[in-house]
Protein backbone atom coordinates (compact mmCIF):
# COMPACT_ATOMS: atom_id res chain seq x y z
CA UNK A 1 0.00 0.00 0.00
CA UNK A 2 1.11 3.25 -1.12
CA UNK A 3 1.57 6.50 1.18
CA UNK A 4 -1.92 8.67 1.12
CA UNK A 5 -1.64 12.16 0.16
CA UNK A 6 -2.83 14.33 3.26
CA UNK A 7 -4.48 17.05 0.94
CA UNK A 8 -7.09 14.76 0.26
CA UNK A 9 -10.29 14.95 2.08
CA UNK A 10 -12.12 11.83 1.45
CA UNK A 11 -15.98 12.28 1.21
CA UNK A 12 -17.30 8.79 0.88
CA UNK A 13 -16.10 5.22 3.28
CA UNK A 14 -14.78 2.82 0.37
CA UNK A 15 -11.17 1.67 2.21
CA UNK A 16 -10.59 0.20 -1.33
CA UNK A 17 -11.69 3.19 -3.59
CA UNK A 18 -9.66 5.45 -1.62
CA UNK A 19 -6.84 3.20 -1.65
CA UNK A 20 -7.08 3.17 -5.75
CA UNK A 21 -7.24 6.60 -5.88
CA UNK A 22 -3.76 7.19 -3.91
CA UNK A 23 -2.28 4.37 -5.76
CA UNK A 24 -3.11 6.35 -9.24
CA UNK A 25 -0.75 9.66 -8.86
CA UNK A 26 1.95 7.55 -7.64
CA UNK A 27 1.77 4.73 -10.72
CA UNK A 28 0.94 7.75 -13.28
CA UNK A 29 3.97 9.48 -12.26
CA UNK A 30 1.74 12.47 -10.53
CA UNK A 31 3.22 13.04 -6.97
CA UNK A 32 5.18 16.52 -7.59
CA UNK A 33 2.02 18.05 -7.96
CA UNK A 34 1.81 17.28 -4.30
CA UNK A 35 5.27 18.07 -2.90
CA UNK A 36 4.29 20.99 -0.69
CA UNK A 37 0.49 19.58 0.18
CA UNK A 38 1.63 20.23 3.82
CA UNK A 39 1.68 23.99 2.83
CA UNK A 40 -2.21 24.09 1.25
CA UNK A 41 -5.44 23.46 2.89
CA UNK A 42 -7.55 20.37 2.08
CA UNK A 43 -9.00 19.35 -1.43
CA UNK A 44 -12.75 16.91 -1.22
CA UNK A 45 -12.53 14.30 -2.93
CA UNK A 46 -16.05 12.84 -3.57
CA UNK A 47 -16.98 9.16 -4.41
CA UNK A 48 -17.27 10.23 -8.20
CA UNK A 49 -14.45 12.32 -8.27
CA UNK A 50 -12.46 8.86 -7.08
CA UNK A 51 -14.39 6.80 -9.21
CA UNK A 52 -13.71 8.53 -12.40
CA UNK A 53 -9.85 8.98 -11.59
CA UNK A 54 -9.50 5.62 -11.24
CA UNK A 55 -11.41 4.32 -14.09
CA UNK A 56 -9.38 2.82 -16.93
CA UNK A 57 -12.36 1.69 -19.23
CA UNK A 58 -12.18 -1.47 -21.32
CA UNK A 59 -11.48 -0.93 -25.15
CA UNK A 60 -14.46 -0.99 -26.99
CA UNK A 61 -16.72 -1.66 -24.01
CA UNK A 62 -16.37 1.81 -21.87
CA UNK A 63 -14.54 4.68 -21.91
CA UNK A 64 -11.99 5.63 -18.99
CA UNK A 65 -13.12 8.28 -17.17
CA UNK A 66 -12.84 12.01 -17.60
CA UNK A 67 -10.66 12.58 -14.83
CA UNK A 68 -8.65 9.55 -15.50
CA UNK A 69 -7.42 10.56 -18.98
CA UNK A 70 -6.59 14.00 -17.96
CA UNK A 71 -4.84 13.06 -15.16
CA UNK A 72 -2.57 10.51 -17.37
CA UNK A 73 -1.68 13.65 -19.65
CA UNK A 74 -0.90 15.48 -17.44
CA UNK A 75 1.59 13.61 -16.25
CA UNK A 76 3.53 14.82 -19.56
CA UNK A 77 3.67 17.84 -18.45
CA UNK A 78 4.46 17.77 -15.12
CA UNK A 79 8.12 16.14 -16.62
CA UNK A 80 8.10 19.19 -19.09
CA UNK A 81 10.52 21.49 -18.00
CA UNK A 82 10.69 20.78 -14.55
CA UNK A 83 14.16 21.81 -14.14
CA UNK A 84 13.56 25.87 -14.40
CA UNK A 85 13.34 28.06 -11.14
CA UNK A 86 9.29 28.25 -11.12
CA UNK A 87 8.56 24.93 -11.43
CA UNK A 88 7.59 23.91 -7.56
CA UNK A 89 5.80 26.92 -7.26
CA UNK A 90 3.87 27.12 -10.38
CA UNK A 91 3.13 23.49 -9.56
CA UNK A 92 1.88 24.12 -6.13
CA UNK A 93 -0.19 27.22 -7.20
CA UNK A 94 -2.13 24.17 -8.57
CA UNK A 95 -2.93 22.49 -5.43
CA UNK A 96 -3.44 25.38 -3.05
CA UNK A 97 -6.05 27.15 -5.15
CA UNK A 98 -8.04 23.98 -5.29
CA UNK A 99 -10.67 23.55 -2.73
CA UNK A 100 -12.71 20.46 -4.46
CA UNK A 101 -11.39 17.91 -6.57
CA UNK A 102 -13.63 19.13 -9.46
CA UNK A 103 -12.17 22.37 -9.08
CA UNK A 104 -8.44 21.20 -8.91
CA UNK A 105 -9.35 19.32 -12.38
CA UNK A 106 -10.92 22.73 -13.98
CA UNK A 107 -6.90 24.22 -13.08
CA UNK A 108 -5.59 21.58 -14.74
CA UNK A 109 -7.11 22.03 -17.67
CA UNK A 110 -6.18 25.10 -17.47
CA UNK A 111 -2.50 24.47 -17.38
CA UNK A 112 -3.12 22.19 -19.95
CA UNK A 113 -4.55 24.40 -22.51
CA UNK A 114 -2.23 27.52 -21.31
CA UNK A 115 0.99 24.76 -21.99
CA UNK A 116 -0.42 23.75 -25.37
CA UNK A 117 -0.64 27.68 -26.47
CA UNK A 118 3.01 28.27 -25.56
CA UNK A 119 5.31 28.45 -28.62
CA UNK A 120 7.76 25.69 -28.97
CA UNK A 121 10.90 27.48 -28.94
CA UNK A 122 9.85 28.85 -25.53
CA UNK A 123 8.85 25.05 -24.09
CA UNK A 124 12.45 24.68 -22.12
CA UNK A 125 10.98 27.76 -19.68
CA UNK A 126 7.16 26.42 -19.94
CA UNK A 127 7.01 26.82 -15.74
CA UNK A 128 8.96 30.11 -15.56
CA UNK A 129 5.91 31.16 -18.12
CA UNK A 130 3.03 29.59 -16.47
CA UNK A 131 4.23 31.44 -13.15
CA UNK A 132 4.05 34.72 -14.24
CA UNK A 133 1.15 34.48 -15.85
CA UNK A 134 -1.81 36.13 -13.87
CA UNK A 135 -4.44 34.49 -16.06
CA UNK A 136 -3.24 31.23 -14.25
CA UNK A 137 -4.09 32.70 -10.33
Amino acid sequence: MVQKFTIFETRFNNEELENKFHNFFYKYNLTSLFTNEHRAGSISVTYIDAVSVINEGKEGVREAGSYHKTLKDFADYLSMANDNKSYEEAIFRIIYEARSFQGLMNSIKKHMSYIDSIIEDRKFNTWNIVWYNKDLK
